[in-house]
């Protein structure tokens, strides 16, 4: 086809495009209807074909140049990142996150339930018989708890508080990334660290001092494991997706359930730092146990406050 019947073909299709870039320019792509922003992504489609074919043909023409400027200039609202501003961080936080646990809350109490069973199992089996601990923990950490009543020094507590805020963290990963192995992974990652969490519980109590165990642990732990539970309950939410996909296919419903777990996670970051921040500053402070423990119930009365709030604010 010569250069000139091209154009003549073509231009009409080109110049309606330019007519809805300097639309979307002044006025946003908000402002189009379903309909146009149809035709405006049917039309730069084939006027990026047009591209293509006048790039081969008509290499050296002013047409080429024409037809880059016009689709660079509109593939930056094809393909626009949105940004989130500030305020729609806040939002999210103040009241996006706790709606979406409300909306998920059965995949969370599901997540807590694979926990709480591998911490009771773990707690009895330690109970019964200290050897079974090695199971579920090395054996340094073992004989460090033990050497706290035996008279081999002292179990360095923060070290051991440390030690487990290391591993929330990494479960958290853990427990959302597993999802994709149709939630076994997720599951087993929950059951486990319920275990690990069990039988340390059974040690401290055998071995070593409670108060000071849980003063150390709870004030930063009940937001630590609140997330913990929230990132199982979004490996839950990507498995449930995968495993029953009803009108998608199982590529759409994987990619579905993807988004709506990944909504949850920013939440979860954020309550992992909230924890790691009084695990470093307020955890470590000489004071007495039973002001930490004070300190860890006002921490749970703002959580189960905080997930009220979609139940408590009606929009």
């Amino acid at each position: 086809m010569k250069e000139e019947r091209f154009i003549e073909i073509n231009s009409n299709l080109w110049k309606e495009l330019e007519n809805l870039y300097s639309f979307i320019n002044k006025k946003g792509l908000k402002a189009l209807s379903s309909m146009q922003v149809k035709q405006f992504l049917h039309i730069f489609r084939q006027c990026s074909h047009h591209l293509a074919y006048a790039r081969t043909h008509y290499a050296n023409s002013s047409v080429v140049i024409y037809l880059n400027s016009l689709i660079g200039k509109c593939h930056s609202h094809v393909y626009a990142v949105k940004k989130i501003s500030q305020g729609d961080f806040v939002r999210y936080l103040a009241y996006e996150f706790p709606k979406l646990l409300k909306e998920y809350k059965w995949y969370v109490l599901a997540s807590f339930g694979f926990f709480v069973i591998g911490f009771v199992v773990s707690l009895l089996l330690v109970l019964l018989d200290t050897n079974t601990a090695s199971m579920f923990l090395p054996q340094n950490l073992i004989a460090g708890v033990k050497s706290g009543q035996s008279g081999g020094g002292q179990w360095n507590y923060p070290l051991m508080s440390s030690t487990i805020m290391v591993n929330n963290i990494t479960v958290s990963l853990k427990a959302f990334a597993l999802g994709i192995t149709l939630g076994i992974g997720t599951i087993y990652v929950l059951f486990f660290n319920g275990t690990m969490l069990g039988s340390l519980t059974a040690l401290i109590y055998l071995y070593g001092k409670p108060l000071n165990f849980w003063s150390l642990i709870l004030p930063h732990g009940l937001i630590e494991l609140t997330a913990i539970f929230i990132s199982g309950a979004s490996g839950l939410i990507i498995a449930r997706y995968i495993l029953l996909p009803g009108e998608y296919t199982r590529k759409s419903a994987l990619i579905a359930g993807a988004k709506k777990a990944v909504s949850l996670i920013m939440g979860v970051v954020f309550m992992l730092i909230i924890a790691a921040i009084i695990e470093g500053f307020f955890t470590p402070l000489n004071i007495f146990p039973e002001v930490k423990l004070f300190f860890a119930a006002i921490t749970g009365i703002i959580l189960i406050v905080y997930f009220s709030i979609p139940y408590i604010v009606k929009r």
